[in-house]
Order: C-alpha cells, then sequence, then structure tokens
C-alpha cells in the first residue's frame, strides 16, 4: 500500500505526523521518524544516540500494535526498517486538549471521555505497561463512519526507554513526560514506574476538566468540586496512597459524577447501603444480613438495585474468602440484575469490573453466566470496553468445563449466541478466532 502525504498536522521530539491518504482514497495519519532540532542537537553533541532514539520510535509501533482496544489508537500498517520508520495510523478529528481549550467542561459531561480514557488505559495495564506520558494532546478523538466519536489513547513513545537514555532526556524534558501531567516519581524513577503514575496523570487531567487553575508540577493537588477528593488522591505524592487500579478509580469517577443520592425505602435497607458504602471489610452476619434482604418477598426491585450499586468488587472477592455458598447465591442474583436491565452508558464499564470480579472467584456455572451476561450487555449497549472484557476472559485459555457449560446454559435458555458474537463483530472487529473453540462451535449459525 502506499500513501500519498496531503499535509502536515504534528510535530514531536522524535518525528513529524502527516495526514495521508492510500491507493483507496482512505485517509489516515502517518508518522514518521524524524527528530527535531532539540533532539538532533543532542544528537549531534553526543548525549544520546540516534540508534537508540530509532529503536525506541520502534518500540512505540510494536507495543501499540498489540493493544486491542477501541480506545487505543488503532496502527494500521508500518515500516520499521525503513531508513526514517513510520507507521500509519487512524486519523483524528482532534484531541482531548482541543475540546478542553474550546469548552473545559466538555458540555457539562465529561464523563464520556474520562470513561474512554480508562478503558483504553486499563487495557495497556493489563499488560503491565506503563503509557507514562498520558495527556490530554495524547488522547485523541476519532469518528467512525456512521459518525459516532470517541477518544483513544495514543503516543506510546514513553512507555520504554534505555536506562542510559533516562537522565539526559528527563533533563531535557524529553524522557520523563511532560512535568504538569507526570508523577513526582518520573524525575528520579523514570524507568521503574508503575500504573500508579498513569493514574497520577489521570489526576492532573481532571483537575484540569473541574479547575483549570496552574498547576505546579509534580505536587500533590488541592481543588474543589465534585472530584476534590478524587483529583487529591490520585496525585499523592506516595504512590502507594493512589488509587492501585483503574477499576477502583473508575467507580470513584462515576459515583462522583453520574452517581446518584440513593433512596432507602426501610432503615434496613438504609443501614445496609451506607454498611457496604463505608468500603470495610463485612463480617459473615454481615453477609448473612445482606443475603436475607435480597432474599425477603418483600424486598423491592429498586431496593435490590441500591444494594447492587453499593456491592464493591472488593466485595465480591472478600466474600469468596468467607464463604463461596453465600457468594456463589449472591452473585447469581446481580448477575440477573445486570443482565435484566438497560444501564447508563458509563455505569456499563463499573458493572463489567463487579461482573469480572464475580467471574475470578465464582464457580463454573457462576462464570458462565457471567460471561453471558458481559456478551450481552456489552453488544445491547454498544459498549467496546464491556465486549473486549469478554473477549478476553472467553479466550481459549478458559477452563473447559466452564465453556461447555456457556454452551448448555445458551441452548438451554434460547439465547442467540451466534447472532450476539455477530453483532460484537461487527462492533469492535472479527474475534471468533480469539475465542475459546467451544465457543467457536457455539457461534456457528
Amino acid at each position: 500500500m502506499t500513501y500519498t502525504k496531503i499535509k502536515e498536522i504534528g510535530r514531536g521530539g522524535f518525528g513529524r505526523v502527516f495526514e495521508v491518504q492510500n491507493d483507496t482514497g482512505l485517509r489516515f495519519a502517518l508518522k514518521q521518524f524524524e527528530p527535531n532540532s532539540d533532539m538532533q542537537s543532542l544528537i549531534d553533541k553526543g548525549l544520546v544516540k540516534l540508534e537508540n532514539l530509532k529503536g525506541r520510535f520502534k518500540k512505540e509501533v510494536r507495543y501499540q500494535s498489540q493493544l486491542d482496544s477501541k480506545h487505543i489508537v488503532h496502527i494500521v500498517d508500518s515500516d520499521l526498517d525503513a531508513d526514517r520508520p513510520w507507521f500509519v495510523m487512524e486519523l483524528a478529528v482532534g484531541t482531548l486538549q482541543d475540546d478542553l481549550n474550546m469548552d473545559r467542561s466538555l458540555g457539562g459531561d465529561p464523563s464520556r471521555a474520562l470513561f474512554d480514557i480508562l478503558a483504553g488505559l486499563e487495557e495497556i495495564h493489563k499488560r503491565d505497561i506503563v503509557h507514562r506520558d498520558l495527556k490530554p494532546v495524547n488522547v485523541l478523538k476519532l469518528r467512525d463512519q456512521s459518525g459516532v466519536e470517541r477518544y483513544a489513547i495514543s503516543d506510546f513513545g514513553l512507555i520504554s526507554t534505555l536506562a542510559s537514555e533516562t537522565t539526559t532526556l528527563t533533563q531535557t524534558g524529553h524522557g520523563g513526560g511532560t512535568p504538569v501531567y507526570a508523577a513526582p516519581e518520573l524525575i528520579t524513577k523514570f524507568s521503574y514506574a508503575t500504573p500508579s503514575a498513569d493514574i497520577y496523570s489521570v489526576g492532573a487531567i481532571l483537575h484540569d476538566i473541574f479547575d483549570g487553575s496552574t498547576r505546579t508540577p509534580y505536587l500533590e493537588q488541592t481543588t474543589t468540586g465534585p472530584c476534590r477528593e478524587i483529583i487529591e488522591k490520585c496525585t499523592k505524592t506516595n504512590a502507594a496512597r493512589r488509587y492501585q487500579d483503574v477499576a477502583s478509580l473508575r467507580d470513584e469517577i462515576y459515583k462522583a459524577l453520574v452517581g446518584k443520592t440513593l433512596e432507602c425505602k426501610s432503615n434496613a435497607e438504609k443501614e445496609l447501603v451506607e454498611l457496604l458504602q463505608t468500603g470495610a471489610t463485612l463480617a459473615d452476619g454481615d453477609w448473612d444480613r445482606i443475603y436475607n434482604f435480597l432474599n425477603r418477598p418483600d424486598t423491592a426491585e429498586k431496593s435490590k438495585q441500591n444494594i447492587f450499586s453499593v456491592l464493591a468488587s472488593q466485595h465480591f472477592r472478600e466474600l469468596a474468602e468467607s464463604s463461596t455458598e453465600l457468594l456463589n447465591a449472591i452473585a447469581s442474583e446481580f448477575s440477573n440484575y445486570v443482565r435484566q436491565r438497560g444501564h447508563n452508558f458509563d455505569y456499563c464499564d463499573v458493572l463489567a469490573d463487579k461482573i469480572e470480579a464475580v467471574f475470578q472467584c465464582g464457580s463454573i456455572s457462576i462464570k458462565a453466566h457471567c460471561l453471558i451476561t458481559l456478551l450481552i450487555m456489552g453488544v445491547d449497549h454498544n459498549r467496546y470496553f464491556v465486549e473486549n472484557k469478554f473477549v478476553r476472559l472467553a479466550s481459549p485459555k478458559l477452563d473447559a468445563n466452564v465453556a461447555e457449560r456457556v454452551q448448555m446454559d445458551i441452548a438451554a435458555n434460547d439465547i442467540a449466541f451466534a447472532d450476539y458474537i455477530a453483532r460484537l463483530e461487527r462492533s469492535i472487529g472479527p474475534h471468533l478466532s480469539t475465542l475459546h473453540p467451544t465457543l467457536q462451535d457455539a457461534a456457528k449459525p
């Protein structure tokens, strides 16, 4: 495939970005390795090596090419053996920075952008990769052929660096991330950054949206507004005090921005909701109370929804250690609740995290129910994050007994599994061949 350059649309330390058109008339973005003048000066002085920089550029391509998510910019072509290596990716219609410049509130509803970022970030972290340069200009806005827009993470140039180059590059502003978005540990421990460094960057992006004031680089941030506590926790100087995973952060952002104050119908319900909201480890007696409340014949559906909304992933993991029988009973009720109702678009991601937690510690029948629930919710709500989670959990590594139970359940309940898989593939691309062989057979018309 050949590409014709139309215009230059970007310039960084290591390369130039062009809008290009292929032989069929489709347009993409082409990034070509070409150090800018500042970087060339370092090369000329012998402070960094050209081949090392070129190797860093190639790593960006190799890592990004292996990340299969709608919320990570997709690389469609590359030539890493060229004298000036290049790669071709989806053409963006803008960046998150562009949108923030026009309207810092993002139309009064920043949750869609934030949840897209978190979806991409979680896919990165699940592979033990740290982005290390997450910022609004590296979050691109893409638009598909039907006009649906989404945000996706790009620019993976700092996910891996050679230790010998780290000090020099950091001192020149090319190796330690962008100061107002970079975690403080990146100053001295850039090569050993953990996912919590990216969590810090999310906190800085939240500060952009809800505060907008000037920040002092690498410091803890204080602010006001609905995400005050979240921003402060994300930007703790001590990385161990930040959110330790994307799922926990996602849940807190949802509750701050989208979640509604729960209206409890009884003191018993209010006590259980407040107990679950504390985040404390529950005693066996507490779980008995929750189970009995959910199974009382006079418990309203709205009351059950309130309980399920405050049940966190950690609760399910703790319950698994306390009583597998009770876990399976409560998990079955929860999975049915998720499957049988429509949900807010953003809330689907939160529910998917909880379903995965149940999947990891539930019985064979619960695991099967969770997989089907993820598929149905993801496809019905057209939520890429949920669909990708199903694909990952339903891989050939899936326990054969679980796969067989899925096959039995879809037959017994007359679930249009083949239709759901076909719709999933239209949404996030062909994935049938990546599923467990038993599920591949079940998906055949």
